[in-house]
């Protein structure tokens, strides 16, 4: 739409609106009403110019129209709409964020850097157990060849995202089904914000062992997780 005096009407219609972040939304708004109404005078057997004409002169006073505007988009609202929208957006990165790393946090299993030649088995785990603003998600146990057991879990911070989950803590004591325990040897991770990867490695643990028991009893805080052990696939 493009006819003599439409760009001078809405230019008059958004001089009176001071919030000039809305004048694109608005401009766009009424030309397409203005273009509803040049096809409803076009479709009475109105000739092109005459309807265009028609639909200026019976739209209204620009001045009023803007005036009217102004006082749907004040300014003030206007920037607290705006500035709002970019908190809006600076939220969704960050939840984007979090959301990448648990997602690669998942897919690195941690399991990678043990060769396959040296390890004896490997278990999937489903256990998780909760910890006052921590979720603990144990995932995989991997047994080498060497005596090695390592333990690859997950920590998920579900309040007080301003502190750190845990990396290579203190998962609690490490014990097979005879009650024999195995002290921490060794351990890595990576802090992810809400969400972090950890592995818990002893040494001499038995290949025969029937069961794996992680037992925390500290602080006046207490959970015990028992997995089934046995040989299976890599």
């Amino acid at each position: 739409m493009s006819w003599q005096g439409k760009e001078a009407y809405l230019r008059e219609v958004l001089s009176q609106v001071k919030f000039s972040y809305d004048h694109e939304p608005i401009y766009q708004e009424l030309t397409g009403h203005l273009e509803e109404r040049v096809e409803g005078y076009l479709s009475e057997g109105y000739e092109k110019k005459e309807a265009e004409e028609r639909a200026l002169e019976n739209f209204g006073n620009p001045v009023e129209i803007g005036k009217a505007l102004n006082r749907e988009h004040r300014p003030l609202l206007g920037w607290l709409h705006f500035f709002s929208s970019i908190l809006a957006g600076i939220a969704m990165g960050v939840l984007l964020l979090a959301l990448l790393t648990l997602i690669f946090a998942i897919l690195d299993s941690g399991s990678g850097d043990v060769p396959r030649e040296d390890v004896l088995y490997r278990i999937d785990v489903n256990e998780k157990v909760r910890m006052d603003n921590r979720i603990i998600y144990f995932d995989e146990v991997i047994v080498e060849k060497n005596g090695d057991l390592s333990i690859l879990y997950n920590t998920l911070l579900t309040r007080d995202f301003g502190t750190s989950g845990y990396s290579f803590g203190n998962i609690g004591t490490i014990l097979d089904e005879t009650g024999q325990d195995y002290f921490f040897s060794s351990g890595s991770g990576s802090i992810g914000g809400i969400l972090s990867r950890g592995r818990h490695t002893v040494h001499g643990f038995p290949e025969d062992a029937e069961k794996l028991i992680i037992e925390y009893d500290f602080y006046n805080r207490y959970y015990k997780v028992e997995i089934p052990l046995k040989e299976g696939g890599l």
